[in-house]
């Protein structure tokens, strides 16, 4: 283990967040450091220590620093760095390691652990016939999953311009148009209005107080809980005397909730389902439509304009945030009701299939990724000889 730390942060740093779990890729981020990181050296390889069952590896071709909860790792003489990577990064490996861990959650190894690990080594010309091979199987199945990759983009962004159109635009292509008076949505039908989102909604009407049963069982929302896409993904259960003070926010079914903290993360969801004792946290902006139809308000919400316009009112470099107030300032292209309606079961309709579409693929590459650690696996274990 290179075990040589520096507070100087003008070198290249390489944070947990920019290693790709399982593909030992590296992906560019904003993200900063200060204090003290540990200093790698080209052809070392950098193996998180922090969930190591996340399988977060990388070698990197240049001097820099990174994250201490890297081990920073250089090959002794008689390995190759290459193969050495390949054979932490196996199933094999990661399935051992990941029940050696200590702590709850944030779960690491140690040196002492991971050090005194007993693997299989083979000679060094099979280390390097077993690299040859699985450069050129893994680049391979990379350069599918990339094509996949493509093509999953590409729907996205026939997603995001169907609604762009439909929520400015509505249905009919040969409506005529007037001036929005908003920059940022141009023009609108001539038989639209424009009001303020406060106009149609309300914000945040009802809050969790502690009068409530402090015994009482809630399901709680956090940001990290709705995804770029909108998806709720995973709702935990509370008490309220467990909840963070910040879920505060009781939701209702058909409201939509904001986030008003690190906009950029673009956390719009609509409460479709049945809200009974649901809370969320107060970095949420709960709007509940009074007037327009709850989900042309939402897919509304979810357009790039708006997307944009929330961003471009927040304040904040790391964490840029905007209050419920400003929000509720914002003028909105509003359709007559019925339209609302129209638009709104369109793009159901539309961003179904596309949904459908991308999950296809999702499938197609999420069978490609466990292909290409099936084969390091079985490869590095000596299960297949090469």
């Amino acid at each position: 283990m290179r075990n040589e730390k520096t507070t100087d942060t003008s070198k290249p740093y390489i944070a947990l967040e920019n290693i790709i779990s399982w593909d030992a890729k590296y992906i560019e981020s904003s993200i900063e450091t200060e204090g003290t990181n540990s200093v790698f050296k080209p052809n070392d390889i950098l193996f998180g220590k922090l969930r190591p069952y996340l399988a977060k590896g990388f070698i990197p071709s240049y001097e820099g620093i990174c994250s201490t909860e890297f081990f920073v790792l250089k090959a002794k003489k008689g390995y190759y760095t290459q193969y050495l990577l390949y054979l932490l990064l196996s199933h094999s490996f990661i399935d051992y390691i990941k029940n050696q861990v200590a702590g709850v959650k944030m779960p690491r190894t140690n040196w002492e652990t991971f050090s005194s690990i007993e693997v299989s080594i083979p000679s060094l010309e099979v280390q390097q016939r077993i690299v040859e091979y699985l450069d050129t199987k893994t680049t391979e199945i990379d350069k599918r999953i990339e094509l996949l990759g493509k093509k999953r983009d590409a729907y996205k962004r026939l997603k995001i311009a169907t609604i762009n159109r439909a929520v400015t635009r509505g249905l009919d292509e040969h409506v005529s148009l007037k001036d929005s008076g908003m920059d940022w949505i141009g023009e609108i039908p001539v038989h639209w209005e424009t009001r303020r989102i406060k106009d149609e909604v309300e914000v945040n009407k009802l809050t969790l107080t502690e009068s409530t049963s402090p015994m009482y069982k809630f399901r709680y929302i956090d940001i990290s809980n709705v995804s770029s896409e909108g998806v709720i993904s995973f709702i935990e259960e509370v008490y309220f005397y467990e909840a963070p003070s910040r879920a505060r926010r009781i939701v209702q079914k058909g409201d939509i909730i904001v986030s008003t903290v690190r906009t950029y993360l673009k956390s719009i969801g609509m409460i479709d389902f049945d809200a009974k004792d649901v809370v969320v946290s107060t970095g949420f902006a709960v709007l509940s439509p009074i007037k327009s139809y709850s989900k042309y308000f939402y897919y509304l919400l979810r357009s790039n304009h708006l997307i944009d316009e929330i961003c471009a009112l927040s304040s904040g470099v790391s964490y840029p945030a905007i209050a419920a107030t400003r929000i509720e300032s914002i003028n909105i292209p509003v359709p007559p009701l019925e339209e609302q309606k129209q638009i709104a079961a369109y793009l159901d309709e539309r961003c179904a299939k596309i949904d459908a579409a991308v999950t296809i693929i999702d499938k197609q590459i999420d069978a490609l990724k466990r292909l290409k650690r099936s084969l390091i696996n079985e490869v590095v274990t000596g299960k297949r000889m090469v």
